[in-house]
């Protein structure tokens, strides 16, 4: 969009004609009065590009307020986890000792109750007497210290029962706090897409090719490979065109120079964004698959994260969005452009918040993973085609 308007400011500086050169008054006026169009559109292009810097922004920041609610939820998982797991042990601690116990009690209750008849109707001898009464009181002993320890085991269960609703109620509420976030940064999502349904054509075209060049691929190493053609494609035929134009623009300059000498200056329109370093992990989760670790497909080409259901995943790099779209086994997928032959993969998302072609910032939400229970994201990360390590290039951005 930026770039159109650009191109506008240096296309409404007008060419003089016949009629110009018989009328210098007609053509100055007219000269400034495109040149006033031309101020007004840079102006709104300023304007335009402050209020999406504005945006971006906003959305940066909403999906940090999201993401640290998931880490709370994340980390309230764990608790949780770590509550019930201790909530069985001691129930299983409690269920052995009173199994172990059991069948003592009848025997216990007796010799408790009438000691004496027990051992005076056999036929024993005052030597055997005593050791019997030795062992009674042996038993007797082993009963009270197993006794001791159920009643240590049912206080322990009791005490982590207590934990575990206590754990449950906190993770509920980090629960809460992501939604009602989430919420908030859904109505800055739709507010985005308003703004980003305005970009030019060209970037629309551009996108829409290298989507095309990605779908056509059999393997996410052949989409990427494509991609990367695509786009060399695409900064080639940009550079001609820019070539051109400034050709063109020279030549109009020189024809309206003396038109336009004592004219204010024309506001320049922003520059386009460069790519941004790694922010961060994308998503607020647990790593459960390694860069090369082994699986039945071979070695990881990348990092598989876990999180809570409906996760939000987020940009790590500033860049442009070249890919965004499902593709095959990994579901909805977007591929950044991150600058410096690099470019991210992030799969298996249910819901995707930005499209084709379209710019993002470290940090800007990207879409969201299923609703279901502890569902994954796949990132991978290529260098000039080949796949790397991502967590030294995350770990630098956090």
């Amino acid at each position: 969009m930026i770039r159109a308007l650009a191109l506008l400011v240096a296309v409404a500086v007008p060419v003089m004609g016949p009629a110009s050169a018989q009328d210098p008054a007609a053509a100055r006026r007219a000269a400034e009065a495109e040149r006033a169009a031309a101020i007004r559109a840079a102006e709104q292009a300023q304007e335009a590009a402050t209020q999406e810097a504005r945006l971006a922004a906003e959305r940066v920041a909403g999906a940090a307020r999201v993401q640290q609610a998931e880490r709370e939820a994340e980390d309230a998982t764990e608790r949780v986890e770590a509550a019930r797991r201790g909530a069985e042990e001691a129930r299983a601690e409690q269920q052995r000792l009173a199994a172990e116990i059991a069948p003592l009690i009848p025997m216990l209750m007796r010799i408790a109750t009438q000691p004496a008849p027990l051992l005076l109707a056999a036929p024993l001898s005052p030597e055997e007497v005593m050791l019997s009464l030795g062992a009674i009181r042996m038993t007797l002993r082993e009963a009270r210290e197993k006794a001791a320890l159920l009643r240590e085991s049912e206080a322990r269960a009791t005490r982590e029962a207590v934990v575990l609703m206590r754990e449950q109620r906190r993770l509920a509420q980090a629960r809460a706090q992501a939604e009602q976030a989430s919420v908030a940064l859904d109505a800055q999502l739709i507010a985005a897409r308003q703004v980003l349904a305005e970009r030019n054509a060209a970037e629309r075209q551009a996108a829409s090719r290298a989507e095309a060049a990605v779908r056509r691929a059999r393997s996410l190493e052949e989409a990427l490979a494509r991609l990367e053609r695509e786009q060399a494609e695409e900064a080639r035929r940009e550079a001609e065109e820019a070539k051109r134009e400034a050709e063109r623009a020279r030549q109009r300059a020189a024809a309206t120079a003396t038109a336009a000498a004592t004219s204010r200056p024309v506001p320049q329109p922003a520059p386009r964004a460069t790519a941004e370093p790694a922010s961060g992990m994308p998503v607020a989760g647990q790593l459960i698959r390694e860069f090369n670790a082994p699986g039945e497909g071979g070695p990881a080409r990348g990092l598989t994260f876990a999180a809570q259901p409906g996760a939000r995943v987020t940009a790590p790099c500033g860049g442009s969005v070249a890919f965004a779209a499902p593709f095959r086994s990994y579901g909805r997928m977007v591929i950044l452009d991150c600058g410096g032959g690099q470019h991210l993969v992030l799969a298996g998302m249910d819901r995707l918040d930005v499209s084709g072609g379209q710019r993002v910032r470290a940090g800007e939400p990207v879409g969201v993973l299923p609703g279901t229970n502890r569902p994954t994201l796949y990132v991978e990360l290529r260098r000039r085609g080949e796949a790397v390590d991502p967590r030294p290039w995350l770990r630098a951005g956090a």
